[in-house]
């Protein structure tokens, strides 16, 4: 999320703030973790995927983001697998410029939102493959 929104505002101001916001984030979700909330560890990396990709830590951003897939898998959170693979598939697509893991975790995200009975979501995304986006 933060991602993309930092790419169009290239400014070192607005990176800054965009990095301040997800640190408040990730303090957030970190402290409802630790009380005990296994609901929201998923966001914790996924969040710290975005503010990794923002301080240009690629590795770190990657191992976060395969994190966060795993973890939203294990506890069921269909959807949130899916925006997962959605955002690391953007990353791979701007940041890395591989095609090959932009496509691998694009069709991962379609058939997340599949699975979770998101059929708008779906065809967004499919029209978006399909422009090679």
């Amino acid at each position: 999320i933060l991602l993309k929104q930092a790419q169009g505002e290239a400014a070192y101001l607005n990176r800054r703030k965009w990095k301040k916001q997800a640190l408040k984030r990730i303090k957030l979700l970190r402290g409802w973790a630790k009380k005990g909330n296994v609901n929201v560890v998923h966001y914790v990396h996924l969040v710290e995927a975005e503010l990794a990709v923002l301080e240009g830590k690629n590795e770190r951003a990657e191992e976060s983001y395969k994190s966060a897939v795993s973890v939203a898998t294990r506890n069921g959170f269909t959807h949130d697998r899916a925006l997962s693979h959605e955002l690391m598939s953007e990353y791979f697509s701007v940041i890395k410029g591989d095609d090959y893991w932009k496509d691998y975790h694009l069709d991962n995200a379609i058939q997340s939102y599949v699975d979770w009975g998101a059929t708008v979501k779906v065809e967004q995304l499919k029209r978006k493959k399909e422009m090679g986006k």
